[in-house]
């Protein structure tokens, strides 16, 4: 009995997705960073949202391509029923993968600010030199004035943002390659493509949770991305040219505040 495959059935689901990652971003209300009880809103709702969805959605279905098999790496399935399986849990996080990745297009597109804070700026490479440098006290290194995202963590964006477009425009293809013939000279194109982003995908994983998570002077920062909020003392250390601009709002809101009440009275 052929297995089904979720690929051939399901496929206006991943259709969707992308419509409905845009669509949840046009409704979503976003923070700006706010200082409540010693701490820093660093990353609202939605932000976390994308995030956690873009990054299990890449992480599961790194490990479900890999059981199956990649131009790197041989496969760990052989068998149809198993490889099905694997197929079908493939597609469950490419439509997670899909959500998570069109929700921040989606939220980039509508305030482009966000995005420009990713990009990193010319004096990237030097900033990130200077930054690990001071940390291993190496002589002659001082560390910068980071923004809210290091300089280190603005170049791995680019890795991490050409990854992404190779998996959704080569991951489109191979989908709709369950629903009808394409070239096979072609498909083997789209295949290593797809792969090589699947790569970079991986090399940016390792590099994020190993120095975004695993190395003690990232643990200041790490709780924001499950809370939202970093602690002030921390974040001003850390990030002391975004929490000037911070500051800089915090003094707005309050002149606000103030110019209402007058108008109240």
């Amino acid at each position: 009995m052929q297995e089904s495959l979720w690929f051939d059935s399901l496929w206006p689901v991943l259709v969707a997705m992308p419509f409905l990652g845009l669509l949840a971003a046009a409704v979503s209300k976003r923070s700006g960073p706010v200082i409540r009880k010693g701490k820093v809103l660093r990353h609202d709702g939605p932000a976390r949202l994308a995030h956690w969805t873009h990054a299990l959605g890449t992480v599961f279905l790194i490990v479900s391509g890999i059981i199956l098999g990649s131009r790197f790496t041989p496969a760990f399935v052989t068998d149809s029923g198993n490889t099905a399986l694997w197929l079908n849990v493939h597609f469950v996080f490419a439509v997670v993968f899909l959500f998570g990745t069109f929700y921040w297009l989606g939220n980039t597109i509508i305030s482009k600010h966000r995005f420009r804070e990713h990009l990193p700026h010319k004096n990237a490479i030097s900033s990130t030199l200077n930054h690990y440098g001071a940390l291993l006290k190496i002589k002659g290194a001082k560390m910068p004035e980071e923004e809210k995202y290091f300089e280190s963590e603005r170049l791995a964006f680019l890795m991490a943002l050409g990854g992404a477009a190779l998996m959704v425009v080569t991951g489109i293809i191979k989908a709709l390659a369950h629903l009808v013939d394409l070239p096979g000279e072609f498909m083997n194109v789209v295949t290593w493509a797809h792969d090589i982003g699947a790569a970079l995908m991986v090399l940016f994983l390792l590099a994020h949770i190993f120095f975004g998570a695993l190395l003690p002077f990232a643990w200041k920062a790490l709780p924001s991305i499950f809370t939202g909020y970093m602690d002030v003392e921390a974040a001003k250390h850390e990030h002391p040219a975004w929490m000037k601009n911070v500051a800089d709002v915090e003094i707005d809101n309050k002149e606000k505040d103030s110019s209402a009440g007058e108008e109240q009275k």
